[in-house]
């Protein structure tokens, strides 16, 4: 009678073993799940985080068209009230982390936008660019002469 008390441990023993690897498997399977839930928070967190820093880019562009306005009047009139204004608009650019790209440098096709040009290395401005979080919301319009 030893022998189907010997066979009952056995299928018992089975039964243990195959439940065992069951909650592992289970518990690795959770364990992927989980880890790929919160990669996908981290690149969904990004990616509101990109949206929101550019959210105000059309905004922007609005106020750069009317800085452009101003800065011609300025150099018209001679204005100190004026400068003022203008002062005001490039600092509330700058708060947006808004800059004015330069033309000082030689001439980048991802920068500049040239509209007339000769042969020569020197960039006269024709219209301001601007980057906006380090990327170019306006590229500068230039005419390159010699």
């Amino acid at each position: 009678m030893d022998e189907p008390k010997n066979e009952n441990n056995n299928t018992e023993v089975d039964k243990l073993t195959k439940c065992e690897q069951e909650k592992e498997e289970y518990l690795n399977n959770w364990k992927r799940e989980r880890a790929d839930f919160l990669n996908y928070k981290k690149d969904e967190l990004k990616r509101l985080e990109e949206f929101v820093k550019f959210a105000n880019e059309a905004v922007i562009l609005e106020i750069v068209e009317i800085l452009d306005d101003l800065e011609r009047a300025a150099k018209e009139l001679n204005n100190e009230g004026l400068d003022q204004v203008l002062k005001k608009f490039q600092d509330l650019l700058k708060k947006h982390d808004v800059e004015r790209i330069s033309v000082d440098t030689a001439f980048d096709p991802l920068l500049h936008e040239a509209v007339e040009g000769a042969e020569g290395d020197k960039l006269e401005e024709i219209r301001a660019g601007y980057k906006m979080h380090g990327q170019v919301v306006r590229p500068a319009r230039v005419k390159i002469t010699k």
